[in-house]
């Protein structure tokens, strides 16, 4: 409470002791006001609803940093950390765009641009106190995110077994004044530094997604021009604050959202990264709306100039921005742990909950059995140690390691392939896309418009007159807000000549040069007033003054026009034919080009009308309702003509949707298009293939077509099952549903729409697109969705996969999961790709680990405590052999090509085909593991039978026995407790060494494929080359022998010298398992995969 006090103390003095200095000043300082609630920063900001109260500024002049904050504070200066817990604006109470402009310079403390913009003083105090004009990303919780790469994972597990074995090093021997081990010292210190390893490699996963983010937010726009102390000046972005006068040019971006002072007739910008709307909005320095959303004096951060140039004051920086706003909202939703996550999360509690439960048991029986007999095996302390083993023995120790690097590579090479990776975990999730919806515009197309196709009064226009045609030709080219860069080059062709403006006036441009030049139209008329294209007109209009005395135009002011036909007809009274006459809009006339739109729009084009009006007195008087006349007068238009305008698709889209179906991934254009002109570009991307295209209406009247199934849980609730892909195909249907069919969809039609194998989304919003991802995920489909505006952020973070494409806006790239950087659809196919490789790679060395990391290691603990043979294998060469002797081996296997089936078999439903399943633990445990266990303890017993004269009856129920000074054998061996050691060291060699030989010389070549024959993907020559393998077999045996031979290792880890053929004799066994591994990969191939054997194997 005291510092509150203090602050409102401070704040009081401060108001006071400034009010004598500031009364004569300007009124462009902060007020000097501490807010706490975004309700009250938003009446500090423009007043409440009475008014401005009385307020007192500061003085520039003396440098105090106001204590004024805003919403827009940035995370990396450590302030404003609460920003992200706070509601959202609600921008519809903003009402200063209504005021007149000395007001709303007032409230803003700002000066106009005649007053020269800010003093440079003041803009750098108001940086200092409100931070950068940046949206604030979500703050990164670091110290928990250092406790999960620690104790995260098989992390927890690893921590386990440290504190048992501590335990059995202090206090445990010395309550029992026993000297402790230095081998359990040793063993704590090499599970630490295991442990401190893996938590390294998770830092790097987590260094490496962020890395790429840092590439990601290097593709945003980061300039601005900007008017202080009377000079026109760029800086940053990030440095523009409240009251800053921008410089609002054609093709910039808005760098925060401002009100318009002034601004050109035909000044326009193109909001579509915010509404999804790609026809640009008019400005005007007069607000059109009471709200703050849909007035068009505002200009939002993000958004673009496309046409005219003004200028404006910002109203709103950073966070407090609608982009911001929306961010905020965004970030409040909770990211879904990826597919790869989740599938290890599974892995972890299943061994947690295996080796605490074999513990468990363990102990009971030592204490409630063995611990009763004369001479028991071990104490307290031995067993602490063994549990130790069969936990140390359940954990994969390696698969974090080789996990990460898999991820890391594969992301490096989808890089590559332009393809930026934001979490590295979602690479695995990208291969098991089941469906991709994607929108049309620059991804499916090249966003190039082309008016391919043109008509007069019906007819093509090469059938047309010269009078027509050249009339045609005057009116195109004033219809068009486009322009060439360089007006003076006449000798590079028009299609390769350089144009500023938006893609439709483009086209249109290049049309009109065809016909004649644009520049000689132009410069015979003087321009009075425009109306770009905006999205509530659906036409855009100019007014112009004729400078000549020639033709229909003599010295005459015309209003041009073009726009969506259905728009324009009702306003359409006359008509132009083909000879060149003018002639009424009657009944035949509109069926002939009725007839012409119907045909051009079923070929996918878009149709545009171009007409005219003369118009009577003079224009240019009509005073300030100059915008409410225009629109008054687009009426009693005379039709010029049509014209056709095609966005072609991209070379590589076809294939690649060709390739999709072969993967059977289902690909459903979304998009704001007709739903004519949506199917017409889906067949000709391959998207659509039937004849008939079923509408909503058509899927109602059938019965017979495939629906998702579901079962019913007791509590009623449907849990929905994933539809079987090739039933699917199968049935071979095709339907286009249009957004406003939506809203009444029930369950049943979802149901029956999420069965078709193409789809087509026409005319859909924003809420649209994400209803459409969600009834997928409810179905159990993997959702891939493409988006690069503002709003496709709720869609892209609630997908599976979202895709945001390298131009798109930064709240898009931050709610993806991956960005797309040369806009290419076909870069998603090959992430698809690299994702299946991830998951299958991954699978392969898990095949490889666990056999040895797991299976063959748990067994020698339990026979030495169940049946009393000395301890084959210790928990110190465990380690060894997960960290060290099988990583060389596993991580070889990452760099494994992909197998012929990858991308012909369809994408797993990670409901039934996960990483870690029943047939992956029979495969490791029964049938791998099993040869593998067996055959390293053939190899301990013939030790010890060959070197010692011990058989294996003879060490069976030894227990307690063994620690006696004179080890006396069933068979009469007698030797000491130093000699007894020395052979059960050199055991552990003779087992260690065995492992480590089956799995390089067995494992790893059965571990390569999954249906292959290793003769079909041959590891030493040829396209499926593996040299990595040889490599890592030199490096894994050079390290075994290491600790078998080297005697600071034998003393340390409890290991000896064993003769030369103990490395040989595994050899055989590795080639017996590989043999029998591939007589079941011949039975699956043979039986194909719906045969017993395959749903058996992995």
């Amino acid at each position: 409470m005291s510092n509150d006090k203090s602050e409102k103390s401070s704040d009081a003095n401060i108001t006071a002791n400034e009010t004598s200095e500031t009364d004569n000043l300007p009124s462009f300082g902060l007020a000097v006001q501490r807010v706490s609630t975004f309700e009250s920063i938003r009446k500090a900001t423009f007043g409440g609803a009475a008014g401005v109260q009385d307020q007192q500024y500061l003085n520039p002049a003396n440098e105090i940093i106001p204590v004024f904050r805003t919403m827009s504070l940035d995370v990396k200066q450590g302030t404003n950390k609460e920003s992200r817990k706070k509601q959202a604006r609600d921008f519809k109470s903003i009402d200063i765009h209504t005021l007149p402009v000395d007001k709303a310079l007032a409230k803003l403390q700002a000066m106009s641009v005649q007053q020269g913009g800010l003093p440079d003083v003041v803009a750098v105090t108001r940086l200092k106190a409100n931070g950068l004009n940046s949206i604030t990303p979500p703050s990164d919780p670091y110290i928990l995110k250092i406790l999960s790469f620690l104790f995260g994972g098989f992390c927890f597990l690893m921590w386990c077994a440290a504190v048992i074995i501590f335990l059995s090093y202090y206090p445990l021997p010395q309550l029992d004044n026993q000297q402790p081990s230095v081998y359990n010292l040793a063993l704590v210190i090499l599970l630490l530094v295991v442990i401190i390893f893996q938590a390294t490699f998770y830092a790097w996963q987590d260094w490496s997604s962020a890395s790429v983010m840092k590439k990601i937010n290097n593709l945003l726009a980061s300039e601005a021009i900007v008017i202080r102390d009377g000079k026109s000046i760029t800086i940053p972005a990030s440095n523009v604050v409240v009251g800053d006068i921008i410089d609002l040019r054609l093709g910039a971006k808005v760098p925060a959202d401002c009100i318009i002072l002034e601004c050109s007739p035909d000044f326009a910008v193109d909001r579509a990264v915010l509404t999804g709307e790609s026809i640009p909005v008019s400005g005007t320095a007069k607000s059109t709306d009471a709200s703050f959303m849909e007035t068009k004096n505002v200009a939002f951060m993000g958004t673009l100039v496309v046409n005219g140039s003004g200028k404006g004051v910002v109203v709103f920086t950073g966070d407090n921005t609608v982009m911001g706003q929306i961010a905020v909202l965004s970030s409040k939703k909770r990211t879904e742990r990826t597919l790869l996550q989740k599938e290890v999360d599974t892995f972890v509690a299943f061994v947690a909950t295996i080796a605490f439960s074999c513990a468990a048991i363990c102990m009971l029986v030592w204490k409630f059995v063995l611990l009763k007999q004369a001479e028991p095996q071990y104490d307290i302390i031995g067993m602490m140690a063994n549990i130790c083993g069969i936990i140390v023995a359940f954990v994969p120790e390696g698969l974090p390691i080789s996990m990460s690097v898999t991820l890391t590579l594969i992301a490096r090479r989808m890089a590559k392939q332009f393809v930026l990776v934001k979490n590295l975990t979602t690479i695995e999730t990208l291969g098991a896309v089941s469906i991709i919806c994607t929108d049309k515009t620059g991804t499916l197309t090249t966003n190039k418009m082309t008016l391919r196709d043109t008509g007069i009064g019906g007819l093509e226009i090469l059938e047309v007159s010269e009078k027509a045609k050249n009339l045609f030709h005057k009116v195109a080219a004033q219809c068009c807000g486009a322009e060439f860069v360089d007006q003076l080059d006449k000798t590079t062709p028009i299609a390769d000549r350089n144009i500023s403006g938006d893609a439709t006036d483009k086209a249109v441009l290049r049309f009109a040069e065809s016909l004649g030049s644009v520049a000689d139209v132009r410069n015979s008329f003087s321009k009075i007033y425009e109306i770009p294209f905006n999205s509530r007109n659906k036409w855009m209009m100019t007014i112009q003054q004729s400078s000549e005395n020639a033709d229909i135009f003599s010295s005459s002011v015309t209003l041009f026009a073009k726009g969506a036909p259905d728009v324009l007809y009702p306003k359409i009274t006359s008509i132009l034919n083909a000879d060149g006459s003018i002639s009424p809009f009657d009944k035949e006339a509109k069926a002939n080009v009725n007839a012409m739109q119907l045909k051009w729009a079923g070929e996918g084009k878009r149709v545009l009308a171009f007409t005219y009006k003369k118009l009577k007195g003079d224009f240019s008087g009509v005073g300030s309702d100059v915008e409410e006349a225009a629109i008054k007068a687009v009426s009693e238009l005379t039709l010029v003509g049509l014209g056709a305008i095609v966005d072609p698709p991209r070379a590589e889209t076809k294939p690649t949707v060709e390739k999709c179906k072969e993967a059977h991934i289902r690909v459903a254009m979304v998009t704001g298009d007709f739903a004519l002109t949506a199917v017409s570009i889906a067949r000709e991307v391959s998207i659509v293939s039937v004849d008939h295209v079923d509408t909503v209406a058509d899927m109602r009247s059938h019965t017979d077509l495939l629906s998702s199934g579901y079962k019913t849980s007791k509590s009623g609730k449907k849990t929905y099952l994933r539809s079987n892909i090739r039933q699917i195909e199968d049935a071979h249907r095709a339907i286009v549903v249009n957004g406003s069919e939506i809203s009444d969809l029930t369950e049943d039609d979802w149901n029956k729409i999420c069965c078709y194998r193409e789809l087509v989304f026409a005319r859909t919003s924003p809420e649209q697109k994400l209803r459409i991802v969600d009834e997928f995920k409810l179905r159990e489909e993997i959702v891939a969705v493409t988006g690069d505006g503002v709003n496709d952020s709720p869609a892209l973070k609630a997908a599976s996969v979202g895709v945001a494409m390298g131009g798109g806006s930064e709240v898009a790239m931050e709610s993806a999961t991956l960005v797309l950087i040369n806009n290419n659809f076909s870069s998603l196919l090959a992430g698809i790709e690299s994702g299946r490789l991830c998951f299958d790679n991954i699978k392969k060395v898990i095949m490889y680990l666990i056999p040895c990391g797991t299976w063959s290691e748990l067994w020698p603990v339990l026979l030495s405590i169940f049946v009393g043979i000395p301890l084959p294998l210790n928990t110190a060469l465990d380690l060894v052999i997960c960290c060290i002797t099988d990583i060389f081996p596993s991580m070889s296997l990452i760099y494994e090509a992909p197998e012929s089936t990858l991308m012909s078999r369809p994408p797993r439903n990670p409901k039934k085909d996960r990483l870690i399943n029943i047939q992956m633990f029979a495969h490791v445990y029964l049938f791998i593991g099993l040869m593998e266990c067996i055959f390293s303890f053939i190899m301990y017993f013939m030790y010890w039978n060959l070197e010692v004269g011990v058989g294996f009856n003879d060490l069976l129920f030894m227990y307690g026995q063994l620690d006696n000074n004179q080890v006396v054998f069933p068979n009469g061996v007698n030797i000491t407790q130093g000699e007894f050691l020395n052979y059960s060291y050199a055991g552990n060699s003779v087992y260690f060494v065995a492992l480590v030989m089956i799995q390089l010389f067995g494992n790893v070549y059965a571990s390569r494929t999954r249906f292959n024959s290793v003769l079909q993907q041959n590891p030493f020559w040829g396209p499926t080359r593996n040299l990595y393998i040889p490599a890592a077999t030199v490096l894994s045996i050079s390290v075994a022998a290491l600790f078998v031979y080297l005697p600071v290792l034998n003393n340390l880890f409890q290991t000896g010298p064993i003769p030369v053929m103990y490395w040989f004799i595994p050899i055989p066994m590795g080639f017996f398992i590989l043999m029998m591994d591939e007589l079941r990969k011949l039975a699956v191939r043979i039986m194909g995969p719906e045969s017993i054997i395959s749903k058996i194997s992995w």
